[in-house]
């Protein structure tokens, strides 16, 4: 642990001795809340005001037995079991014991280890830093005696470091009965000016009978200096507290197989008595018919023996049920800060309700917001609703604690009536006066004492100055599951417990959790990449390494997907010998790998096949899931970026996002050259990376297709073909360039659904299927493969980021859209939509290829599975149906038109681009016309019309200009994809056409015009310029036309080229395909 986590530790572990929960004000660091007594009567005295009072209004009060809003039948447990079923089987293992234990290793450097003495240099820094903070309450009289005097330096003369003993003590002893932690060595209580005689600021936490407590140290004042598992603090000299424990006993109080009393109980002969719920250590005993454990008593430490229907193991899994049973056995429990009079605030309420499954969170309400499995900041996020949303997504990932500052509450979940309710431990809230008093800020609230553990709804607080619960919360934290694809982006999983390294024999990894190594042949002269990939969402986990003399490396890891979700990390001139890779937390290992790291560089091994490459794997889950990750990897930049590439060489050169750059040890990423178009872009990535990775690889050649009759495709051709070069880059090099890229085209991705013989499947509009590496087919002849999902946040709506090429080989990233992404689900013609990847596998009988047909595949269950799920609906469903996989949450309708326009901004920088290319060809090529197809074949054909001409990449335009435009009437024709109710709509597509009006006037971009000058359009611009952009396709017309410029305007005057009034004519006879946005079938 470095020095400045280890200090933020020690800082959350001196808020946590001071916090309680009183349901207060913001925290001010490094203690409670500012007005964390919440008595009025400061801010009285402040605003001149008088605390005479009408009675109409008075300034406290008793709260009722049941709070506003809460029946009988809330406070009864089988009623949220069974509103709990919204959420997920209310028996589910949440968290198994084993993950309890990785949980609580995980954070195991954040309470204190009683088995060893404190670390003498935290320990000073912690009580340095807070005697410093205390003084200051002291001397600016922030804090006072009961009688509201300051108080004076001689009563808190004990507040100084030196008088730490040069010798640290470290007796473990066992408390008796409930005992008080003093935050600081001051024996009189104190308060702040308000005297709520409730709030003792010198009670830090409360340790519970038999609960181990280590002293430390023996202070002049006669206190002892003591810590918990939890919190540290001062206890009086006649603390009850059991004579020190032996070594031996020491070892078996501290052990981590605990039982919990589930009822109470006398200890026969020892004058004890324990209460329900009291834990107890485990000791071991032959007589399998009793439970034995320790138990300290004035006589000293000693083993019981008690029935097995007494206890119950706090080894239990983690369920829903259990939870709210537990947690009703607090109900109407009193309030105490601090463990005052043996009541619980609100993080010991929680404490106490976990330790029950062995759950060990620490004392802190803020620092148990942040030591749960993910937890989720909604400081930002002002919307009530969406709050509430968020609240309830969490809710069915696992338990959910909502906290805000100085408090924190348990959810139980929405009532019949669809309330959202909490259970708590808390003291008091505000209601706001119902005849307001002009001498009282705010009119007047009133405060209402609770001092219990009660439920209440989250409108508390409602008009008052510290507003309701649910404006308050700042942290939605979860206890159990993953974040799921719907909170990916806006939850923050705890760190990893370091992960237990298998035995030799037990370290292997599997198809759905696998560890890669490249290059194949690590060196210690070079850089040495280590990739897990996951099938499923693995939650808090690393990846951890260990050289060959055993000690653990854990370099910082790149994250991936998912699904498939990756973790990659990389080790810069390993040492050679051999290593270790596991993937994992605390004690589930899910993966591990042995490397071995050679001490010079290989040169890829000896070449003895005629094959282009010889297969050493096969297809399957985990490689799926590598070739994802690798093509997420190779396109990962940000979203802002408007990246493009000359050629596909220049992206796999990258060795930075390159995963397997130079895997072989050939220098064969030096090399290669490969300028695929849109069409052979999907092919070579593929190829790239079988070649690679030593996978089978076919292809086959297929037909373009007719109307009423889709492409159809002939036997697969293979990478076991014959190599044409003896030297390895070479020949791969003319496998891909001259063999794949000659046989594919647009249409080998646009084959019907249910056709067997076909390089592509269609695949489920799900995130398993929708993976990275993925093939999107348009209707019309464009291919775009999925390069990675950007998850929906609360700052960025979500991202389906997708490449492709263009004829002249650019390559550049194309975001998810209607007008990027054309699709009909009518497969008379073609198969559009979503496809991935057919596998092939050896056939053992002819050493050649053979294609998985859609039936195996779904048999087979290591492939995303065959469906028509994509053209069983309208094309309206179809976009619907992926839209909410980009944005799983309730979408604001300004951010989804922004996102929209952002769309449309790229379409049109990729179209500059596109234009620019073709004004440098024709300025290269004297301006010599160029012949111009007839018919459909403006579409698809060869040479310089494919290279140059946009009609495609115009439709889409078109598309794309009609999307951004019919968006407001998407919003009113289906509000409840956007959360609206239906009183909101109007003045929500109203607010969107306006946002729309001067977003288009703002967005500009810039062409060059035929004489060489720059000439800057707004999007309102081109919008207005539609009719004209149906016939700007033509790379023979000037630049000023392909941007639809009037005639007769000052722009159209430099325009110096215009393509054959015959080209022109042609271009009408088809303008109508383009006015109506609708290609015909091929």
């Amino acid at each position: 642990m470095t020095q400045t986590l280890r200090r933020f530790a020690l800082l959350l572990l001196t808020l946590a001795a001071f916090a309680a929960c009183s349901e207060l004000s913001e925290p001010e660091v490094p203690a409670e809340g500012k007005d964390s007594d919440s008595s009025l009567a400061a801010a009285h005295k402040e605003n001149g005001s008088t605390p005479d009072l009408p009675s109409v209004c008075p300034e406290r009060g008793k709260a009722a037995s049941s709070l506003p809003g809460v029946t009988d039948a809330h406070r009864d447990p089988a009623y949220w079991l069974e509103r709990a079923a919204a959420y997920g089987d209310v028996d589910a293992v949440l968290m198994t014991p084993s993950q309890v234990r990785d949980h609580n290793r995980a954070f195991f450097d954040s309470p204190n280890d009683l088995s060893q003495p404190p670390e003498r240099v935290d320990l000073e820094t912690k009580l340095q830093e807070r005697f410093d903070w205390t003084k200051g309450k002291f001397e600016d009289a922030s804090y006072v005696d009961v009688s509201g005097a300051k108080l004076t330096p001689e009563s808190y003369a004990g507040l100084e470091l030196s008088l730490l003993p040069a010798v640290l003590k470290s007796e473990l002893r066992i408390a008796q009965a409930d005992v008080t932690f003093r935050c600081v060595p001051v024996e009189a209580p104190f308060y702040t000016p308000s005297l709520d005689l409730r709030f003792n600021r010198n009670n830090c936490s409360t340790a519970h009978a038999q609960e181990p407590v280590q002293v430390i140290a023996a202070w002049p004042d006669g206190s002892l200096l003591a810590r918990t598992r939890y919190t540290y603090g001062w206890l009086a000299a006649d603390a009850q507290l059991s004579a020190p424990l032996s070594q031996e006993q020491t070892k078996q109080a501290l052990g981590s197989d605990r039982v919990e009393l589930i009822g109470a109980i006398d200890v026969a002969g020892q004058s004890t008595s324990l209460p329900l719920g009291t834990t107890l250590a485990r000791l071991e005993t032959a007589d399998s018919s009793v439970v034995r454990v320790g138990v300290a008593t004035a006589k000293g430490w000693v083993g019981i023996d008690l029935s097995p229907e007494q206890v119950r193991s706090t080894a239990r899994p983690l369920t829903r049920r259990a939870v709210l049973e537990e947690a009703f056995r607090f109900l109407d429990a009193p309030y105490g800060w601090g463990g005052e009079g043996g009541g619980r605030d609100c993080s010991r309420f929680l404490l106490d309700l976990f330790e029950s499954f062995g759950l060990q969170l620490p004392r802190h309400s803020g620092t148990q917001a942040h030591e749960t499995t993910f937890s989720i900041d909604i400081s930002s996020v002002t919307n009530e609703k969406e709050r509430i949303q968020l609240i309830e997504a969490a809710a069915k990932r696992g338990i959910v604690l909502l906290h805000l500052p100085g408090h924190i509450m348990l959810y139980l979940g929405r009532d019949a009536g669809g309330t959202p309710m909490v259970l708590h431990a808390f003291a008091e809230y505000l209601v706001p006066c119902a005849q307001a008093d002009p001498r009282r800020e705010n009119g007047g609230e009133t405060l209402l004492e609770v001092d219990r553990v009660s439920l209440s709804d989250l409108e508390l607080g409602r008009g008052t100055s510290r507003t309701a619960f649910i404006e308050r919360i700042t942290h939605i934290s979860v206890l159990g599951g993953t974040p799921g694809v719907e909170l990916q982006g806006v939850a923050a999983l705890r760190r990893a417990a370091p992960v237990v390294v298998p035995t030799s024999k037990e370290c292997k990894d599997s198809q759905a959790v696998a560890i890669f190594h490249s290059p194949r042949f690590p060196s210690s002269e070079q850089p040495m990449r280590v990739i897990a990939t996951l099938t499923a969402e693995p939650g808090p986990s690393e990846l951890s390494l260990l050289d060959p003399d055993g000690n653990r490396v854990t370099p910082p890891a790149k994250l991936y997907g998912g699904p498939p979700y990756g973790t990659v990390v990389t080790v810069d001139g390993p040492k050679d010998g051999l290593w270790t890779a596991v993937y994992g937390d605390g004690e589930r290992s899910l993966a591990c790998l042995k490397i071995r790291v050679r001490k010079d560089p290989s040169n890829g091994g000896e070449r003895t096949s005629q094959t282009v490459w010889e297969p050493r794997r096969r297809w399957g889950e985990s490689a799926e899931n590598l070739y994802a990750i690798f093509v997420e990897s190779l396109f990962d930049y940000p979203l802002e970026d408007d990246v493009t590439w000359k050629n596909m060489h220049s992206v796999v050169q990258d060795k930075e996002r390159n995963l397997l750059y130079d895997h072989l040890g050939f220098g064969e990423d030096n090399e290669l050259k490969m300028e695929p178009d849109c069409a052979d872009l999907p092919y070579l990535l593929r190829a790239y990376f079988a070649w690679k990775m030593g996978l089978p690889y076919g292809y086959r050649r297929c037909s373009r297709g007719k109307a009423g009759k889709p492409p159809r495709c002939d036997e697969v051709l293979s990478s076991l073909s014959e190599r044409e070069s003896p030297e390895e880059v070479e020949g791969f090099s003319r496998f891909a360039n001259r063999h794949v890229r000659n046989a594919v085209h647009s249409a080998s991705g646009r084959t019907a659904p249910d056709d067997d013989e076909t390089d592509f499947y269609p695949v489920a509009l799900d995130r398993k299927g929708l993976k990275p590496g993925t093939l999107y087919a348009d209707p019309y002849g464009h291919l775009l493969t999925i390069a990675g999902w950007a998850p929906q946040t609360f700052e960025h709506y979500g991202v389906l980021m997708a490449v492709d090429a263009q004829p002249d080989g650019t390559i550049g990233r194309r975001r998810f859209w209607r007008g990027s992404f054309l699709f009909t689900p009518d497969t008379t013609d073609v198969g559009a939509g979503f496809k991935a990847f057919r596998p092939v596998v050896v056939d053992p009988a002819t050493n050649g290829l053979v294609a998985m047909t859609n039936a195996e595949i779904n048999q087979n269950g290591e492939f995303a599975p065959f469906s028509r799920q994509q053209y069983e609906g309208s094309a309206d469903d179809f976009y619907d149906g992926v839209e909410s996989l980009i944005n799983p949450r309730p979408l604001d309708p300004v951010a989804v038109q922004r996102s929209l326009v952002d769309a449309l901004d790229e379409s049109v920088a990729r179209r500059v681009n596109s234009v620019d290319n073709g004004e440098q060809y024709m300025a290269e090529h004297d301006n010599s016309p160029i012949e111009m197809p007839t018919g459909y074949s403006i579409f698809e054909t060869a040479g310089p019309w494919e290279d140059f001409s946009t009609p495609s990449r115009d439709m889409r335009l078109l598309i794309s200009i009609d999307t951004v435009l019919q968006f407001a009437q998407s919003v009113r024709r289906a509000p409840q994809r956007f959360g609206l109710e239906e009183a909101d709509v109007e003045p929500i597509v109203a607010e969107v056409e306006g946002w729309l009006a001067a977003e288009l006037g703002k967005r500009t971009f810039t062409y060059t015009l035929s004489n060489g000058t720059p000439k800057t359009l707004t999007l309102q611009d081109l919008v207005e310029r539609s009719a004209a952009l149906e016939m700007a396709y033509h790379p023979n017309d000037c630049a000023e036309v392909r941007w639809g410029a009037p005639e007769g305007s000052e722009e159209m005057k430099t325009c110096l080229r215009r393509a054959p009034e015959e080209h022109h004519r042609q271009m009408e006879t088809v303008r109508a395909w383009f006015h109506d946005r609708k290609r015909p079938p091929r």
